[in-house]
């Protein structure tokens, strides 16, 4: 059996993000980059920590092929920004947007990047502000590639949001019962995980921390990405598919199971099977160097050949780490290959208009030899049916 990771509730060293830094600094020297600009604001946080909502202000983190990086910010975000940002940077503040000739940030970039250099941005970046990069650009996502692969220390951070995700869905299970409205269990279930969150990570920063806990009832499982009524009330019987998310400070996991409110029937005892076998080929198959294509192949290859094939709504799975949605995709056409330290969703389902949906998703790490699942909770049909009292 493998270990239990143990996890990190702490900001990252200055050694984690300057590592960070350094991997940035080898695509580029790959890529004959004299700078590289990034603006997304999850890879802006990656890099140095900093979370913010940049409005009509745009934020730039150029990175050059030697020196100190720098934040180009607008003047009333310095002082958060050195709050928060845990490497050494120059800080390049413009006065406002708009702003007069020669104090916009377009000026700030001209005299920080000048003309005929190099520069990489990212595919992310709106076409306007593309636009107001000088030099001779090139669009190159290496943050996002960087990223695709976890340090053991994000890893550790995953694990901690994990726990907060299984601490959620005891909650939800505890007040899953017939006649219990979707609302009161968002409501109680997301402040349980808000409480233990913020309890143990004091300096939490709320721009990168929320949470989902909700149950899809029976009427509406076979429809994975409806929104239920926070009126609709839970009934006996299911399937029923609670679904639990967490971002913890800037880490994101989930954790999400099919589950039955007293009683099952044939019909619906089958179908769990079903996709329990699917899950089962996926959690068997995924090691470094398989490529995520094959993996959804192999597993959604059971539900065709069981006659489902149009009750195959989505992919296998998907990434994680600073969010809850991002590359490697296990999805046919993915050009993703497992490597050891990814961490992805395993979450292949089945849905049946009148009978429900079918789904566990479940936050697993890429082993040397295998995977993990870091979302330790019970997934058997046994245990999931809720008592009625």
């Amino acid at each position: 059996m493998a270990s239990k990771i143990e996890p990190i509730t702490t900001a990252p060293t200055t050694d984690e993000l300057s590592t960070r830094i350094d991997r940035v600094r080898h695509m580029m020297e790959k890529q004959q980059l004299d700078y590289y600009v990034v603006a997304h604001t999850d890879n802006v946080y990656y890099l140095t920590n900093f979370a913010y909502i940049p409005f009509e202000r745009p934020f730039f983190l150029i990175i050059p092929a030697d020196g100190k990086p720098m934040l180009v910010v607008p003047l009333l975000e310095v002082d958060h920004a050195e709050q928060r940002i845990l490497i050494d940077v120059e800080y390049r503040s413009y006065y406002e947007y708009p702003a007069p000739a020669g104090q916009t940030f377009v000026d700030v970039l001209e005299k920080v990047i000048g003309s005929n250099r190099s520069v990489g941005i990212e595919s992310s970046l709106s076409i306007a502000l593309q636009k107001t990069i000088p030099g001779n650009t090139i669009v190159t996502d290496i943050v996002d590639d960087l990223r695709l692969v976890k340090s053991d220390y994000e890893v550790g951070r995953v694990a901690y949001a994990c726990g907060v995700t299984e601490q959620g869905l005891k909650k939800v299970f505890e007040l899953s019962k017939p006649g219990t409205a979707v609302a009161t269990i968002y409501s109680e279930a997301s402040k349980e995980m808000m409480v233990k969150t913020v309890f143990e990570i004091p300096d939490i920063n709320l721009l990168m921390t929320k949470f989902l806990a909700a149950v899809w009832p029976k009427s509406l499982s076979a429809q994975p990405h409806a929104i239920p009524g926070l009126f609709d009330v839970l009934e006996e019987g299911g399937p029923n598919v609670a679904i639990i998310t967490a971002q913890t400070n800037g880490y994101s996991a989930e954790l999400e199971r099919t589950c039955f409110l007293g009683n099952v029937t044939d019909e619906a005892r089958k179908l769990f099977d079903l996709f329990m076998k699917a899950r089962e080929k996926a959690f068997e198959i995924v090691k470094p160097g398989v490529r995520g294509e094959e993996i959804d192949e192999a597993v959604l290859k059971i539900l065709r050949d069981a006659g489902y094939e149009r009750n195959i709504l989505h992919r296998t799975g998907h990434g994680f780490g600073i969010t809850g949605h991002e590359p490697p995709w296990i999805a046919m056409g993915s050009e993703h290959v497992m490597e050891k330290n990814m961490i992805i969703s395993i979450e292949p389902g089945v849905y049946v208009e009148g009978l429900g949906g079918f789904r566990h998703s479940d936050t697993v790490l890429v082993t040397e030899n295998g995977c993990q699942s870091l979302t330790e909770y019970p997934d058997s049909i046994d245990d999931l049916i809720l008592p009625l009292d």
